[in-house]
C-alpha cells in the first residue's frame, strides 16, 4: 500500500509537473488523493501540514521551506506573499475532507503536495509503542518526559537498500536529536546534515544524545498550526538510526581493550576536546536518518503561574542583561562624587523625619515609612560613606565626613 501511494503521489505531485514529466491533475484527482489520505491516517497527515506551516511562518522560511511548493515560484521568484495567505487560511484536515467540489482548490493543492513524497510516508503509531522506543536506546524513561505522539518514518525501497549499502554488515544503534520545530519540514525531507549545524564545541558534525532529556533542551515548544489536531504548540524530537562507523565520534572502547578509543572520541575541529558520555557527533550524512518522530504538544489554557514562568524562561537572557546593566549603572553611580554628595544629603533629611514627627512638625503616621525606610538603606549608607571617605581622602576612624 504504502509503495502505491508514495507513487501515485509523486507522479501526480506538482513537482513532477514542473519538470514536464505529466500535466497537473484535474482538481477532482487532487481531491480525491488528498481525501484518501487524510482518511488513511489524519494524525500523520496533520503533523505534516504542521511542520510546514511551522517552516512558512518562520522568519527564515527561505531557507527553512526546502523542499519548497512550486505553484509559488513565478521564475526565479518566490511568491511568499501569497503562500502565506494560503497558509494563514487553510482549514484543518477535518475541514478539507468536508469541502465541497470547486471549494479550496488552492487549499487541496497545497495539501497534496505536502503529503505528496516518492522516498518516504509518516506514520502514527500507538503511545504504548513508546517502551520499544525507549529499549533502542540507553534512554531511562523516568527521567525523560512521555512524548504526546508518535510517528514512524517508512522509506521507501531505494532509500533502504542505499542505507543498507552504506551500513555493510555494521551495527545500528539509535540516538535523539532535538531541533526547533520550524526545522523538522526540511529535516524529514532532506535528512540530517553536519554542514548547518552551528554548535562546534566538540567539532563539526551533527550532534545526538542517548538521552531523552537532553535532547528535549533543544526542542522548545513553538508555534505551529492553529488548526492541528496535536495543538498549537508544538516541539520535537527525531529518534534517528545510525550505522556504527569510525565517523560517528563518541566515547568507545577499543575492541577486547578497556581503553578509550582516541580516534573515535574526538571530531574535526572540537574546541572543547573528547565527545561527551551520551553524545554522538555524526560526521558523514550518510550514516544516519530519521525514523522516529515524537511529539509533544502543549495547550493553550496554561495557568497563570505557568505562563508567566514560561515567559520568563523565554526572556531569560534578556532580563539577565537588563538586571546586569543596571548594575553597571549602580556601580558607576557609587564612583560619582556627585551621587556621593547627592546620597548623603538625601540621608540627612531621611534621619530628620522621624525627630519632626516625635516633635509634632508632621503629623503622625504621615511618615510611617521612614523609620523602616532609614533602616532597610543603612547599609547602603555606610557603603556610600566609607566609598567617599576613600574619594575624599577622609578617615573613617577620626574625621567626619558631615
Amino acid at each position: 500500500m504504502f509503495k502505491l501511494f508514495s507513487l501515485m503521489c509523486f507522479i501526480s505531485s506538482p513537482l513532477c509537473a514542473e519538470l514536464g514529466m505529466q500535466p497537473p491533475l484535474p482538481p477532482e484527482a487532487v481531491r480525491e488523493l488528498v481525501c484518501s489520505c487524510l482518511h488513511r491516517d489524519p494524525i500523520a497527515a496533520d503533523l505534516r501540514c504542521s511542520l510546514f506551516v511551522a517552516a512558512a511562518q518562520n522568519y527564515k522560511r527561505d531557507s527553512l521551506l526546502r523542499p519548497f511548493p512550486p505553484r509559488y515560484i513565478s521564475g526565479a521568484n518566490k511568491d511568499f506573499e501569497e503562500l502565506l495567505a494560503d497558509v494563514k487560511s487553510l482549514p484543518g484536515v477535518r475541514e478539507l475532507v468536508r469541502l465541497r467540489p470547486g471549494e479550496g482548490d488552492h487549499h487541496l493543492a497545497l495539501t497534496h503536495w505536502i503529503l505528496s513524497s516518492n522516498s518516504f510516508a509518516v506514520k502514527t503509531l500507538q503511545k504504548d509503542e513508546y517502551a520499544k522506543l525507549c529499549n533502542l536506546t540507553e534512554n531511562e524513561r523516568t527521567s525523560a518526559p512521555v512524548p504526546d505522539f508518535l510517528f514512524e518514518l517508512e522509506y521507501c525501497d531505494q532509500m533502504n537498500v542505499r542505507f543498507e549499502r552504506m551500513r555493510t554488515g555494521r551495527d545500528v544503534f539509535y540516538a535523539f536529536h532535538g531541533s526547533r520545530l520550524e526545522n523538522f519540514h526540511s529535516i524529514i525531507h532532506n535528512g540530517l546534515h553536519c554542514h548547518l549545524n552551528k554548535n562546534s564545541v566538540f567539532g563539526e558534525g551533527t550532534y545526538l544524545t542517548s538521552d531523552l532529556s537532553m535532547a528535549v533542551l533543544y526542542s522548545p515548544h513553538s508555534s505551529s498550526w492553529r488548526e492541528s489536531l496535536l495543538g498549537p504548540l508544538l516541539s520535537c524530537v527525531a529518534l534517528c538510526e545510525v550505522i556504527d562507523h569510525p565517523d560517528v565520534k563518541c566515547q568507545v572502547k577499543k575492541k577486547d581493550s578497556e581503553i578509550i578509543d582516541r580516534q573515535r572520541s574526538r571530531a574535526k575541529n572540537s574546541e572543547g576536546g573528547d565527545v561527551p558520555q551520551k553524545y554522538f557527533v555524526v560526521t558523514n550524512n550518510q550514516l544516519l536518518r530519521v525514523k522516529y518522530l515524537l511529539v509533544y504538544s502543549q495547550k493553550r489554557n496554561l495557568s497563570r503561574h505557568s505562563r508567566s514562568t514560561s515567559w520568563f524562561l523565554r526572556h531569560h537572557f534578556a532580563i539577565m542583561m537588563s538586571l546586569y546593566l543596571l548594575l553597571l549603572v549602580f556601580i558607576g553611580a557609587l564612583n560619582s562624587t556627585t551621587f556621593v554628595s547627592f546620597w548623603s544629603k538625601l540621608f540627612r533629611v531621611l534621619c530628620c523625619i522621624p525627630t519632626l514627627t516625635e516633635a509634632g512638625c508632621l503629623r503622625q503616621g504621615t511618615f510611617i515609612t521612614a523609620g523602616t525606610l532609614t533602616i532597610l538603606c543603612y547599609p547602603l549608607f555606610l557603603s556610600v560613606k566609607k566609598k567617599a571617605s576613600r574619594i575624599y581622602g577622609i578617615d573613617n576612624g577620626g574625621g567626619r565626613l558631615w
